[in-house]
């Protein structure tokens, strides 16, 4: 008792080890009677809910995955489309751009035109 069992770090209290020496023989009614627990086989009826319960936390996770799948997905189509749009953005900017430019020159010209115009008619 004082040593530990083989795998163990600590030495076994004697409650365990009595508790191993009346499961392993024919005192198992004296568990019983006492209130103490005896280590029981799984009925077949444990043992398919147990698979059931298996089955239905693999299609769970099955489904989980899935669903992270989509996720991920989802969120790289949404960075596509920010990204885009960001492009779309600096193509609309520079054009505004370009079009103020071409304002700013036509008023340029309109008023080199008024002027040219305005001299041919005080020449005449």
């Amino acid at each position: 008792m004082a040593e530990p069992a083989e795998g163990l770090e600590t030495p076994r209290s004697s409650t365990e080890i009595v508790s191993k020496v009346l499961t392993q023989s024919s005192a198992a009614t004296f568990l019983k009677n006492a209130g103490l627990r005896t280590p029981v086989s799984k009925s077949a009826a444990s043992v398919a809910r147990e698979a059931q319960l298996r089955e239905q936390l693999q299609a769970e996770k099955e489904r989980a995955d899935h669903l992270e799948e989509q996720v991920d997905s989802l969120k790289k189509k949404a960075e596509e489309a920010e990204e885009s749009m960001a492009r779309t953005q600096e193509v609309v900017l520079k054009t505004q751009q370009e079009l103020e430019e071409f304002r700013k020159k036509q008023e340029a010209s309109d008023l080199i035109l008024q002027r040219i115009l305005g001299l041919n008619s005080r020449n005449t």
